[in-house]
């Protein structure tokens, strides 16, 4: 497939789900048929860091613009509820406030984000520099959050504005002052969700710990998490249920999503709560934005 057959929001998505070839020795492998459908002109450059090298991204430019992906989290074993648990608690962490930051963040996104920071930028601004086009930043699950992170810190601390940002299946990156400033400053912003992924709803606002309280695992999990105050970044694009629509965000529609979640999880319907999370071939993520003929053959 070239890459005039993709839109931006499949390019993007594309580029968030090669990261996951991206080894903690800093090679990648070409995750198929995503990678060869971004079209880069040379291979990427890698950057990996952080405690166990858990954090990632690639660097690297197309005919149309030089592209950030940071990589998210890997999925946890959805035949076991604890793992699921688990993998959720992995994404959770207290609010702080960082010098020249409005609101609070995330800790765990902020510090994963300053683990790669410093040789990141150095090559973005040369990519950049050598071609003169507009940056775009993405990431699936957490490294959905690092892109959003990402992008309000170079508008911040470097001359480097970035032209768009597309997440899949973010968590949420800070708190309401947080977000209200972000939207300020991040013009383009398409946050995309779909079914009843839970990843976007965490770390969890008032709304969602409200919805599970009565359950016993979830609601012992959010304890405590009912001032943080976590709120999402960008305009939502919803992929809705049937993946045959893309919706903007509504109130019938937040609360439609909280019931349908609080349900899957009082039934224990965890591995559907997983894959609703996947960005690969046959899930919801890349079913609603890509053509078909892309995961043809996959």
């Amino acid at each position: 497939m070239t890459l005039e057959a993709l839109s931006l929001e499949c390019q993007l998505l594309c580029a968030s789900v090669a990261t996951y070839g991206i080894h903690a020795t800093g090679q990648l492998t070409p995750v198929t048929p995503y990678y060869n459908a971004i079209e880069f002109l040379a291979p990427p450059t890698v950057f990996v860091a952080g405690d166990d090298d858990i954090d990632a991204c690639l660097v690297g430019t197309t005919i149309q613009n030089v592209i950030i992906a940071f990589r998210g989290t890997i999925p946890p074993n959805i035949h076991n509820q604890q793992s699921v648990l688990d993998w959720i608690g992995d994404l959770t962490d207290e609010p702080v406030a960082v010098p020249g930051m409005v609101g609070k963040v995330h800790d765990g996104f902020w510090q994963g984000l300053s683990s790669l920071w410093a040789p990141l930028v150095k090559e973005v601004q040369q990519q950049m520099a050598a071609t003169g086009l507009p940056l775009h930043l993405t990431g699936h699950s957490k490294g959905g959050a690092l892109a959003s992170l990402a992008a309000i810190r170079l508008k911040q601390e470097t001359p480097i504005v970035p032209a768009a940002v597309f997440t899949y299946a973010a968590p949420h990156p800070g708190d309401f002052e947080f977000a209200q400033q972000y939207d300020r400053e991040i013009l383009y912003h398409r946050r995309y969700e779909y079914g009843d992924d839970i990843v976007p709803h965490v770390v969890p606002n008032s709304m969602l710990i409200d919805a599970v309280a009565h359950l016993p695992e979830l609601g012992k999990f959010c304890k405590g998490m009912e001032k943080w105050n976590y709120n999402p970044v960008g305009t939502l694009q919803y992929i809705t249920w049937d993946r045959k629509r893309i919706v903007p965000a509504s109130p019938k529609l937040h609360i439609e999503r909280l019931v349908r979640l609080a349900g899957a999880i009082a039934e224990g319907r965890f591995e559907e709560i997983v894959n609703a999370h996947s960005a690969s071939c046959g899930g919801g993520y890349m079913s609603g934005i890509c053509s078909s003929k892309l995961c043809a053959g996959a």
